[in-house]
């Protein structure tokens, strides 16, 4: 990922912690929406449909979604032509990327980012602010607020409780004993660390030097599965 011309002021200069989010969930992108489920599956994971993408929950409200998503220049072009770069910039690296871990996303417990926004701005970042609307299996209404930085470096920003509500389930189980999200490590460009982890209060995330996912660590997983290279 480039760094982007969009940040306007020095790094690290506000710190928490005005804003109370933590890890939300990991995006794991495959190719074959059919195939990656059934894998999954037979690795011990209980995989629940959300909406056209799948998620494997974990009992401390986290939870892995798998997607799979096609090119769409045009989509992204009209996204910048209405003045969404933020999610312009992020469908465009989600096209991009390789399969695999490629992004985590950060949350707070209420229906708003203003805290968030504002902490954006005093870092000198620009973003896409905007609410969605879906409906979950039983045809209910979801309703959530999501924030995309310009600058692919940072993570996106999910306002969680009405989503959460109608989305978790209320039993989660796995066979292969997978219980809760211990520790995601993920590579960061150093000059941003500082500002990200003025985002979030969350000692299950640390960010290091680097570029993307390092490493997962599940609580009640004995196997190492996400270790051995397994991208479909």
């Amino acid at each position: 990922m480039d760094k982007s011309n969009d940040k306007n002021s020095s790094h690290g200069l506000f710190l928490r912690k005005e804003v109370e989010m933590h890890l939300s969930h990991i995006l794991y992108k495959v190719k074959n929406m059919e195939e990656a489920v059934k894998d999954f599956e037979n690795m011990g994971f209980t995989v629940i449909r959300g909406g056209h993408n799948y998620n494997i929950w974990f009992e401390d409200g986290t939870f892995i979604e798998l997607f799979s998503i096609k090119k769409k220049p045009f989509l992204i072009f009209l996204f910048r032509i209405i003045g969404m770069k933020g999610m312009a910039n992020k469908m465009k690296y989600f096209q991009d990327a390789d399969v695999g871990f490629i992004e985590y996303s950060l949350e707070n417990k209420v229906d708003d980012l203003d805290k968030e926004n504002e902490q954006l701005k005093r870092l000198g970042y620009k973003f896409t602010s905007f609410s969605m609307r879906k409906k979950n299996q039983e045809g209910e209404k979801l309703k959530w607020k999501i924030t995309f930085p310009y600058d692919l470096h940072l993570p996106f920003m999910v306002a969680s409780k009405s989503y959460r509500i109608l989305m978790m389930p209320d039993k989660i189980s796995h066979k292969n004993g997978a219980k809760k999200l211990k520790k995601l490590v993920w590579g960061v460009h150093k000059d941003y660390i500082e500002d990200i982890q003025s985002l979030y209060q969350d000692n299950r995330l640390e960010l290091v030097e680097g570029s993307g996912f390092k490493s997962i660590e599940i609580e009640g997983l004995e196997d190492d599965i996400f270790h051995k290279e397994y991208y479909k």
